[in-house]
C-alpha cells in the first residue's frame, strides 16, 4: 500500500490591529542581574521586618471555653497591649502586588486625561498621589500575559507630558522594568511574602536612590504609540496577517 501523500499547506488570513504595537526597552542580563539584586539589597529590611515582628495567621481554630485565673488574663492583656515596632521609612512609598500598583497607575493616569473627559475617580484626590519612578515586574513579555496585559498601556498615559500651560512639574518618566520569571521567587523572600506579581517604587523613596539613577540611566522609557494613533480619529483600514498552515 503506497504511503498517504501529504497534503500542501494553504495560508490562513486573519485580522490585525491596524495600530503600532506597544515596545518597552530592552535589559540586557547583566543590567537585570544588577538592579535584582539592588532592589533586593533595598527591600530585605521590609521582609526582616516582617518575619520578626508580624506573625502569619494559622487559621481559625475552635474556641475552648475554659476558665483561666485572673493573674493568666493579666499577663496575656499587658502582653497584647505592646505595640509593634514602628515600619520601615521605605514601606509607604512602595506598591507592593499587581492589584495594588494597578490601582495606584489608574489614578496617576486619570490625572493626564484632559479635563473635558469623564474619570471614575476624584480628581481632587489625585493630587495626593505620589508618581512612580520604577515599576518592577517579574515577567519577560507583558503583552503575552492576560494579567500584565495593561501595564505598558498605563504607563505610557501616566508617563504623557503635561500641556506648556500646566502649572505641574516636569518629572522622569516612569521606568518599566521586565525581569525574567525565576526572579519573582528573590523578590518575595527579600519581601517575606509568598509571592510577589508586581512592585512600584514611587519618587523621593529613602534608600532608593542609587536603584533610580542606575535603572534611568540604562533604561529608556514605554512607547505606546497606538494611544495617540487611536486619539487622533483616523481610519487606518484593515490590516490582514497571513500564516501557513
Amino acid at each position: 500500500m503506497a504511503p498517504p501523500t501529504k497534503k500542501p499547506s494553504k495560508p490562513i488570513f486573519k485580522t490585525d490591529t491596524p495600530f503600532t504595537e506597544t515596545k518597552w526597552p530592552e535589559i540586557s542580563p547583566q543590567d537585570q542581574g544588577i538592579i535584582l539584586d539592588l532592589l533586593c539589597n533595598l527591600l530585605e529590611p521590609l521582609g526582616h521586618n516582617r518575619k520578626t515582628h508580624i506573625h502569619s495567621s494559622k487559621g481559625k481554630k475552635r474556641k475552648r471555653t475554659t476558665v483561666s485565673s485572673p493573674i493568666t488574663n493579666t499577663t496575656t492583656s499587658n502582653t497584647s497591649e505592646l505595640p509593634p515596632p514602628p515600619s520601615p521609612t521605605l514601606a509607604p512609598y512602595l506598591t507592593i502586588g499587581l492589584n495594588t500598583t494597578t490601582r495606584h497607575l489608574t489614578t496617576l493616569a486619570s490625572s493626564t486625561l484632559p479635563k473635558t473627559l469623564p474619570t471614575s475617580s476624584d480628581p481632587k484626590g489625585n493630587g495626593d498621589v505620589r508618581p512612580l519612578s520604577i515599576v518592577i515586574i517579574p515577567h519577560p513579555n507583558p503583552t503575552s500575559s492576560l494579567p500584565y496585559a495593561h501595564i505598558p498601556t498605563l504607563l505610557a498615559l501616566v508617563n504623557i507630558p503635561s500641556p506648556p500651560n500646566s502649572r505641574s512639574e516636569t518629572r522622569e518618566p516612569t521606568r518599566l522594568i521586565l525581569l525574567p520569571s525565576s526572579s519573582e521567587g528573590k523578590l518575595a523572600s527579600a519581601l517575606g511574602i509568598p509571592r510577589v506579581g508586581a512592585i512600584g517604587i514611587m519618587e523621593g523613596a529613602p534608600g532608593a536612590d542609587t536603584l533610580v539613577d542606575y535603572v534611568r540611566k540604562r533604561v529608556g522609557g514605554v512607547e505606546c504609540k497606538w494611544v495617540e494613533e487611536a486619539m487622533g480619529g483616523e481610519w487606518r483600514g484593515v490590516r490582514v496577517r497571513s500564516q501557513m498552515n
